[in-house]
Protein backbone atom coordinates (compact mmCIF):
# COMPACT_ATOMS: atom_id res chain seq x y z
CA UNK A 1 0.00 0.00 0.00
CA UNK A 2 1.08 3.46 -0.89
CA UNK A 3 1.28 6.40 1.65
CA UNK A 4 -1.82 8.01 0.48
CA UNK A 5 -3.75 4.74 1.12
CA UNK A 6 -2.82 4.29 4.88
CA UNK A 7 -3.54 8.04 5.01
CA UNK A 8 -7.11 7.33 4.16
CA UNK A 9 -7.78 4.34 5.85
CA UNK A 10 -6.66 5.66 9.00
CA UNK A 11 -8.78 8.91 8.93
CA UNK A 12 -11.39 6.69 7.94
CA UNK A 13 -10.63 4.64 10.95
CA UNK A 14 -10.94 7.71 13.16
CA UNK A 15 -14.17 8.81 11.72
CA UNK A 16 -16.09 5.35 12.35
CA UNK A 17 -14.11 5.45 15.77
CA UNK A 18 -16.18 9.15 16.67
CA UNK A 19 -19.08 7.88 15.40
CA UNK A 20 -19.56 4.82 17.42
CA UNK A 21 -18.23 6.64 20.44
CA UNK A 22 -20.73 9.74 19.59
CA UNK A 23 -23.40 7.32 19.31
CA UNK A 24 -23.01 5.25 22.62
CA UNK A 25 -23.07 8.86 24.17
CA UNK A 26 -26.39 9.73 22.89
CA UNK A 27 -27.88 6.04 23.38
CA UNK A 28 -26.90 6.92 27.20
CA UNK A 29 -28.60 10.91 26.88
CA UNK A 30 -25.73 12.27 27.72
CA UNK A 31 -25.69 15.95 26.61
CA UNK A 32 -23.20 17.11 24.22
CA UNK A 33 -21.03 20.29 25.39
CA UNK A 34 -22.92 22.68 23.28
CA UNK A 35 -25.73 21.63 24.66
CA UNK A 36 -24.52 21.85 28.50
CA UNK A 37 -23.69 25.27 27.17
CA UNK A 38 -26.92 26.51 26.05
CA UNK A 39 -29.28 25.16 28.85
CA UNK A 40 -27.08 26.58 31.70
CA UNK A 41 -26.18 29.98 30.29
CA UNK A 42 -28.78 32.82 28.98
CA UNK A 43 -28.58 32.96 25.43
CA UNK A 44 -28.15 36.96 23.58
CA UNK A 45 -28.32 38.39 20.71
CA UNK A 46 -26.26 41.96 20.37
CA UNK A 47 -26.98 42.30 23.83
CA UNK A 48 -30.48 42.85 23.42
CA UNK A 49 -32.78 40.07 23.15
CA UNK A 50 -32.14 37.11 25.20
CA UNK A 51 -33.35 33.82 26.15
CA UNK A 52 -32.63 31.66 29.00
CA UNK A 53 -33.34 28.51 27.20
CA UNK A 54 -32.79 27.62 23.78
CA UNK A 55 -32.70 23.73 23.35
CA UNK A 56 -35.26 21.20 24.44
CA UNK A 57 -35.05 17.54 23.82
CA UNK A 58 -38.76 15.91 23.74
CA UNK A 59 -37.20 12.49 24.02
CA UNK A 60 -39.13 9.87 22.36
CA UNK A 61 -41.62 11.12 20.56
CA UNK A 62 -45.11 8.51 18.10
CA UNK A 63 -46.07 9.73 15.13
CA UNK A 64 -49.21 8.64 15.84
CA UNK A 65 -49.49 11.00 18.61
CA UNK A 66 -49.07 14.23 16.05
CA UNK A 67 -47.44 17.46 16.42
CA UNK A 68 -45.36 18.41 19.58
CA UNK A 69 -44.51 22.03 20.58
CA UNK A 70 -42.06 23.78 22.94
CA UNK A 71 -42.29 27.67 23.97
CA UNK A 72 -38.89 29.82 24.45
CA UNK A 73 -39.04 32.88 26.20
CA UNK A 74 -37.55 35.43 24.33
CA UNK A 75 -36.87 38.75 26.39
CA UNK A 76 -35.84 42.58 26.32
CA UNK A 77 -34.17 43.57 29.35
CA UNK A 78 -32.68 46.69 27.79
CA UNK A 79 -34.51 50.27 27.87
CA UNK A 80 -35.33 50.29 23.89
CA UNK A 81 -38.17 48.72 22.03
CA UNK A 82 -36.41 46.18 19.91
CA UNK A 83 -37.98 44.46 16.55
CA UNK A 84 -37.49 40.52 15.79
CA UNK A 85 -37.51 41.19 12.19
CA UNK A 86 -36.90 37.61 11.03
CA UNK A 87 -38.41 33.85 12.20
CA UNK A 88 -37.78 30.77 10.43
CA UNK A 89 -37.30 26.99 10.45
CA UNK A 90 -34.12 24.50 9.33
CA UNK A 91 -36.93 21.98 7.91
CA UNK A 92 -40.52 22.25 6.39
CA UNK A 93 -41.50 19.80 9.41
CA UNK A 94 -40.98 22.93 11.68
CA UNK A 95 -42.93 25.42 12.44
CA UNK A 96 -42.70 28.80 14.96
CA UNK A 97 -44.87 31.10 15.93
CA UNK A 98 -44.47 34.80 18.17
CA UNK A 99 -46.88 34.56 20.99
CA UNK A 100 -47.49 37.79 22.56
CA UNK A 101 -48.49 38.74 26.18
CA UNK A 102 -52.20 39.82 25.24
CA UNK A 103 -53.22 36.58 23.64
CA UNK A 104 -51.97 37.37 19.74
CA UNK A 105 -50.18 33.99 18.18
CA UNK A 106 -48.20 35.53 14.76
CA UNK A 107 -47.02 32.56 12.05
CA UNK A 108 -46.56 30.27 11.52
CA UNK A 109 -42.89 31.00 10.48
CA UNK A 110 -40.85 28.04 8.36
CA UNK A 111 -38.15 26.99 6.16
CA UNK A 112 -37.48 29.73 3.53
CA UNK A 113 -38.52 28.74 0.33
CA UNK A 114 -41.58 25.96 1.39
CA UNK A 115 -44.90 26.84 1.95
CA UNK A 116 -45.07 29.66 -0.39
CA UNK A 117 -43.18 33.69 0.20
CA UNK A 118 -41.24 33.72 3.56
CA UNK A 119 -42.94 36.37 5.55
CA UNK A 120 -40.90 39.16 8.06
CA UNK A 121 -41.80 38.70 11.50
CA UNK A 122 -41.99 42.13 12.01
CA UNK A 123 -42.79 41.97 15.75
CA UNK A 124 -41.73 44.38 18.56
CA UNK A 125 -40.70 43.51 21.87
CA UNK A 126 -41.27 46.51 24.31
CA UNK A 127 -38.30 47.27 26.47
CA UNK A 128 -38.77 45.27 29.78
CA UNK A 129 -41.37 42.57 27.90
CA UNK A 130 -40.79 39.47 26.54
CA UNK A 131 -42.79 37.02 23.71
CA UNK A 132 -43.11 33.39 23.57
CA UNK A 133 -41.74 31.23 20.36
CA UNK A 134 -43.37 28.87 20.43
CA UNK A 135 -41.59 26.17 17.84
CA UNK A 136 -43.84 22.99 16.61
CA UNK A 137 -42.67 19.86 15.36
CA UNK A 138 -45.06 17.80 13.10
CA UNK A 139 -43.38 14.03 12.96
CA UNK A 140 -45.54 13.23 10.09
CA UNK A 141 -43.94 15.68 8.04
CA UNK A 142 -41.63 13.70 6.49
CA UNK A 143 -43.89 10.40 6.50
CA UNK A 144 -42.38 6.53 7.21
CA UNK A 145 -39.05 7.06 6.52
CA UNK A 146 -39.16 10.61 9.01
CA UNK A 147 -38.68 7.76 12.22
CA UNK A 148 -35.18 8.04 14.19
CA UNK A 149 -33.09 10.78 15.62
CA UNK A 150 -34.04 14.16 14.70
CA UNK A 151 -32.61 17.81 15.46
CA UNK A 152 -33.95 20.88 13.98
CA UNK A 153 -33.24 24.40 14.11
CA UNK A 154 -35.76 27.68 14.57
CA UNK A 155 -33.46 31.31 13.93
CA UNK A 156 -34.69 34.39 14.78
CA UNK A 157 -33.24 37.43 13.60
CA UNK A 158 -33.47 41.14 15.31
CA UNK A 159 -33.27 44.35 12.85
CA UNK A 160 -29.67 44.73 13.39
CA UNK A 161 -29.46 41.14 12.25
CA UNK A 162 -28.37 39.61 15.19
CA UNK A 163 -29.54 36.51 15.44
CA UNK A 164 -30.71 33.94 18.37
CA UNK A 165 -31.15 30.03 17.45
CA UNK A 166 -33.41 27.13 19.03
CA UNK A 167 -32.88 24.07 18.55
CA UNK A 168 -35.35 20.94 19.49
CA UNK A 169 -34.35 17.13 18.76
CA UNK A 170 -36.54 14.35 18.87
CA UNK A 171 -36.27 10.09 18.34
CA UNK A 172 -39.72 9.78 16.46
CA UNK A 173 -41.15 6.04 16.31
CA UNK A 174 -43.97 5.04 14.27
Amino acid sequence: MNQKTIISLVIILIGVTSLVLWSKSAEKGDLSASELVANSHPARIGGSLSASEIFYDFGKISMKNGDVSKTFTVANPTNEDMKISNLSSSCMCTNAYILNSDGNRKGPFGMPGHGGAATRANEIVKAGESVGIEVVYDPNAHGPAGVGMIDRFVYLEDENGNKLQFEIKANVTP
